[in-house]
């Protein structure tokens, strides 16, 4: 089948959708809202003049035609697969790597699980560690071969909108911020995680609503407008982010 005129952001839609079956679970994957997804969806079909997908009992399953597409595309790009990195990892990999897909280290997770990464950014050297353990990758993610090629480094920084309350903290899920609380629980310093979110943007969004949190230093130019300031333990805070090929 020649490849119908849909630009590479559509195919990816298809791709996704297809190998998780889930508009949803795709939407978070593509890192867009659901309705977004399914407007994307729509107007590739008025589009294209047919039908993409249809709904079942076990989820999202794509038609024939759209089968087709995803064929051709496979044959044209047998071994094309993506640059991804979490949000925090991406801040150094756009740096270094074009046509960086920069998303939650959890959607990373996901398209690493889909098979489609090459090199992978990684938020915390945890993530390293735990990929590494063969048990793991190979009952999470089936058998593969991680070689570091790049490593920065970074460090945490406290912000808030006023002054910084370890009683209303922000958490950001899959970042290296374990490694202030343990710092905290060694210093014997009390503070207490109120929200935990995906993304690191939203957590600036909650400073605004009185919170505070540490973040990595790499962020600190979102941070014009708060409150910013260098803990006594800023040295200790230093941590590795990594890309690692996926072989």
């Amino acid at each position: 089948m020649k490849m119908i005129n849909l630009t590479k952001r559509q195919i990816e839609i298809l791709l996704t959708l297809y190998r998780t079956r889930s508009q949803k679970e795709a939407a978070k994957v593509l890192n867009i809202s659901p309705s977004a997804l399914n407007v994307q969806l729509k107007r590739m079909e008025r589009k294209l003049g047919f039908k993409l997908y249809y709904s079942t009992s076990s989820g999202t399953v794509l038609t024939e035609k759209a089968l087709a597409i995803i064929d051709n595309y496979l044959e044209e790009n047998l071994n094309k697969k993506f640059v991804v990195s979490g949000y925090i990892s991406g801040e150094f990999g756009k740096k270094i790597f074009d046509n960086l897909i920069i998303t939650s280290f959890g959607s990373a997770l996901t398209l690493l699980r889909l098979g489609l990464v090459n090199i992978l950014g990684i938020d915390d050297p945890y993530w390293l560690y735990r990929l590494e353990d063969e048990r793991f990758i190979k009952y999470e993610y089936g058998s593969y071969k991680l070689d570091i090629v790049k490593t920065f480094y970074d460090k945490f920084i406290m912000v808030s909108k006023d002054n910084f309350d370890y009683r209303k903290l922000i958490g950001i899920r899959y970042s290296a911020q374990r490694i202030v609380y343990n710092i905290l629980k060694e210093e014997k310093i009390k503070f207490k995680v109120l929200v935990r979110v995906e993304s690191p943007f939203k957590a600036i969004e909650y400073l605004n609503k009185g919170y505070s949190m540490f973040i990595n230093e790499s962020f600190l130019k979102y941070l014009e407008e708060f409150n910013v300031g260098y803990p006594a333990f800023y040295e200790k805070t230093t941590h590795a982010i990594n890309f690692v090929r996926v072989k």
